[in-house]
């Protein structure tokens, strides 16, 4: 019995060190820097709904569903918003991060993973989505 306890504890510890990281650790990433016309926390909850609108409350093909968490920055760091496929929360394919830049601007990041459906296009859409306060799917 505890030659297989071990056996187990060593898999998982493996198989946690394998899980990709995404968007944190691809040499792949895209990633475009922009300026939003409203304060960072509104630019931040522009994020999220985008990131609901277009990824987590559609219907994807093959059964993927995306889920989002976002964090509020501490010390100076900026909010983020991460989406990941359901049941891989380690590997974040996109991540949007905003702060101030004025006292009514603010200064938005979108880094994504660089392949597939997470490229330039994805960046266009959440650029779009998130100057406009209305979210912009991407297309195709």
């Amino acid at each position: 019995m505890r030659k297989s306890v071990w056996v187990g504890v060593t898999l998982v510890a493996l198989l946690g060190g394998c899980a990709s990281k995404g968007v944190y650790e691809s040499d792949t990433v895209l990633k475009e820097t922009f300026s939003v016309d409203t304060n960072y926390q509104a630019a931040f909850r522009r994020a999220g709904e985008y990131v609901r609108t277009c990824h987590v409350n559609v219907q994807h093909p093959y059964n993927v569903a995306y889920a989002w968490r976002h964090t509020i920055g501490e010390k100076g760091a900026p909010d983020e918003v991460q989406v990941f496929k359901v049941g891989e929360p380690a590997t974040v394919l996109e991540l949007v991060s905003a702060e101030a830049d004025g006292p009514a601007t603010s200064k938005v990041t979108v880094t994504v993973l660089g392949q597939g459906r997470w490229d330039a296009a994805e960046i266009a859409a959440a650029r779009a989505s998130i100057q406009s306060a209305t979210p912009v799917c991407r297309k195709g």
